[in-house]
């Protein structure tokens, strides 16, 4: 099996579920209050991890509860973690999500010291990128940080995998180096102007985005699947359905399977249906890191998909 590396950040979620979003200049009760690890880096570690990938990961957490509590999660999931670095610069990073009754969320981040992990410490910890086969990244760090692991990637021969979440305006000089993009639909539209509101709009962003120079394209629109292209196939990949309860880590749990697949050597099409089905399960539980589902859970719910299907 392939070596996944992620590289990226660590959030403390602290959720607050209510019947519906708070509105400007509004009080409203809530439902309930947890705290979970999260972040998406290592949501994406930990879904991978689950499903019995070998993965490592590099970010930065303060020293903190927070960051004690989020190494004794990468721990408990076998995710290796001697190249995670503290800073009593910052502390760990936190995000407040905030779900309604129908699962959708709103989340506020504040990186803390995410922000820490800068090109030197990359440079440093080479050794990581090249024994790794897979480089998994998103936007929770500093974009210089993302950039560097992309050249050392590159360099290196790696799959680099880039999640662009949160979105942001990004250097396209690096496009190229980039194996898969993986934006959802509101990141798409972001990264190319183009509205994704409509079957043909997300086409048209993904085209976009392979004429800006990533060499595969992969589209995720929540309850509608997923839309994978690169210069020679077009996929489209349904969503499983199930009762949503919290999409807090649906998009991680994807980019999470979707390497999985890629470590084992599965094919595109085979990587985006199984990772549809990880992510539909993910949505049914509360929390980030207490959703991501093992891959024996995932094998029984495909298997009773199967099962729906024939009868």
């Amino acid at each position: 099996m392939k070596k996944i590396l992620v590289i990226g950040s660590f959030m403390t979620d602290l959720v607050i579920k209510s019947e519906s979003f708070v509105q400007e200049g509004e009080t409203i009760i809530g439902e309930s209050f947890n705290q979970f690890t999260g972040g998406k880096g290592a949501n994406q570690a930990i879904a991978a991890a689950r499903l019995g990938a070998n993965v490592e990961m590099i970010g930065e957490l303060g020293e903190d509860s927070f960051g004690r509590d989020q190494i004794a999660s990468l721990e408990k999931n076998n995710v290796k973690h001697d190249n995670v670095l503290f800073t009593d610069k910052a502390l760990s990073g936190v995000g407040n999500p905030q779900l309604d009754d129908s699962g959708k969320n709103r989340i506020v981040v504040v990186p803390g010291a995410n922000m820490k992990l800068d090109p030197d410490d990359l440079d440093r910890l080479s050794d990581s990128i090249q024994n790794s086969d897979i480089i998994v990244l998103q936007l929770e760090i500093p974009l210089k940080t993302v950039y560097k692991a992309i050249e050392l990637g590159n360099k290196y021969n790696k799959i680099v995998i880039l999640n662009p979440a949160p979105a942001a305006e990004l250097d396209l000089d690096y496009a190229s180096m980039v194996t898969y993009m993986t934006p959802n639909e509101h990141e798409a539209e972001l990264l190319t102007g183009i509205d994704t509101s409509t079957p043909e709009g997300i086409k048209n962003a993904a085209n976009e985005l392979l004429n800006q120079g990533y060499q595969n394209v992969i589209i995720t629109v929540g309850d509608k699947g997923s839309y994978f292209v690169n210069k020679n196939v077009e996929i489209q990949v349904s969503a499983y359905k199930v009762k949503a309860v919290d999409s807090t880590a649906a998009g991680d749990s994807f980019i999470g399977a979707f390497a999985y697949g890629l470590a084992n050597d599965a094919s595109i099409q085979e990587s985006l249906s199984y990772a549809s089905a990880v992510s539909a399960l993910a949505v049914t539980k509360m929390g980030a890191q207490p959703s991501l589902p093992s891959r024996s859970e995932v094998d029984d719910f495909l298997a009773t998909q199967k099962t729906m299907v024939q009868s």
